[in-house]
């Protein structure tokens, strides 16, 4: 894919967003992936001097989850390395999330005497068990680790001093608590589903008739990959979910392909659901961030009304830089109404450039900057080639950029 010689104006683009947050009469929602969740960083424990992701990223995730089947047993590593190796051969990324995704397949389609890599029925059960239980524990640290200031609480301090006709909608895959978190401590409203006060349930209805749910000054937080503290409890000969203490059991974490049939149960319907009817709106904008565009139902959402609503827009915050083969990319410039910023070029009106090396307004100090991409040719030459970075899709950086506005 061939870069346009002409640069993106970094300014004018970061100008735009900010606008478009700081208007009051455009629904706003957010779509946050699991990059958003470990861009919080911590002092490492075995060392000081050095910092690490609170809630690990998901190859790092992966790789837990690995560690913790093997030590079931040969057979069980044996199992999940036949796994990646089939993923690899369909052309998947072997990660956890679609490793899990297999087990369930397996599960389904395994019956009592049989046998697959090596594992009858039981010990599949069991391996998704092994799986799921370290994603539980992983996600789940030790929120007095948190710094007193973070992210998400950044985020939450910027939701508070906006004003708007509709309530902002963070649509989240994460299935960790640190959105929770910002918001309680920024003493932030929100509604997430789930009414009651002894034991929440989910009430779906409260999704699709707006006259149900709290007014427009509350936060809507949709966790459409489920919740650590999520519970599945019979009552009355009925299955209902419930908002409860952490289950270590993740019973309620779905990080797979199949959640969406597996389930045609709620909440994951509703949220999937309440996406679609958030970008039927007339001059949406839905901001990505931390999301790599791997969930093809959600992508499926995104495309359909991008290409049916020229008047919606989504942003894509980037962390790095995209690929020449990046189907995304190519996606973005068919469609104007998709602008995608990344580390050093942005797709924007359906053009992928460069970013111009401009000087930076003090709003731009922490998501943009100019350096040296080749020094001067000697020392005293004035001849340094200068480029642009943009960091906005760093989730820590976008929500500083977010403090400036709410700061005024």
């Amino acid at each position: 894919m061939k870069t346009d010689s002409r640069n993106h104006d970094a300014k004018k683009t970061l100008s735009d967003l900010r606008d478009h947050l700081a208007r009051h009469d455009k629904p706003i929602a957010f779509l946050f992936g699991a990059g958003t969740s470990c861009a919080l960083r911590v002092p490492d424990p075995k060392d000081a001097t050095t910092r690490i992701a609170l809630i690990p990223a998901v190859v790092a995730l992966t790789d837990i989850c690995r560690d913790d089947v093997a030590k079931m047993g040969d057979e069980f590593k044996d199992a999940w390395d036949s796994i990646c190796e089939h993923c690899r051969e369909l052309k998947i990324d072997p990660n956890v999330e679609s490793i899990l995704s297999r087990l369930r397949m397996m599960m389904s389609a395994v019956g009592k005497t049989d046998v697959i890599y090596g594992l009858d029925a039981r010990k599949i059960t069991e391996m998704e068990e092994c799986v799921r239980k370290t994603i539980a524990r992983v996600v789940v640290p030790d929120l007095d680790l948190l710094p007193e200031d973070f992210a998400h609480r950044r985020l939450a301090r910027w939701l508070g001093k906006t004003s708007r006709k509709s309530p902002v909608e963070i649509f989240t895959l994460n299935y960790d608590v640190l959105l929770e978190h910002g918001l309680e401590a920024e003493r932030i409203p929100y509604f997430d589903g789930f009414v009651g006060g002894y034991r929440p349930f989910f009430h779906a209805d409260s999704l699709r008739r707006l006259e149900t749910a709290p007014g427009a000054s509350w936060i809507r937080l949709w966790k459409m990959h489920g919740s650590v503290n999520w519970r599945r409890v019979e009552q009355n000969g009925r299955i209902r979910v419930i908002r409860d203490q952490f289950d270590k059991g993740g019973e309620m974490i779905y990080p797979s392909a199949q959640k969406y049939d597996e389930s045609r149960q709620q909440p994951y319907t509703a949220f999937a659901d309440r996406l679609s009817r958030f970008l039927e709106q007339d001059d949406a904008i839905l901001i990505t961030a931390g999301f790599s565009f791997g969930d093809e139902h959600i992508n499926d959402l995104v495309f359909s009304a991008l290409e049916n609503r020229p008047r919606t827009h989504v942003y894509v915050l980037n962390f790095s830089e995209i690929a020449d083969d990046c189907h995304l990319a190519k996606y973005a410039m068919q469609r104007p109404n998709m602008l995608i910023l990344s580390r050093d070029t942005g797709v924007i009106g359906g053009r992928r450039c460069a970013w111009e090396p401009s000087d930076c307004p003090e709003f731009m100090n922490e998501v943009f900057e100019v350096y040296e991409s080749s020094p001067p040719s000697a020392p005293g030459k004035d001849d340094a080639v200068l480029a642009g970075r943009m960091k906005i899709g760093d989730f820590d950086a976008f929500s500083r950029f977010l403090d400036l506005m709410a700061a005024g």
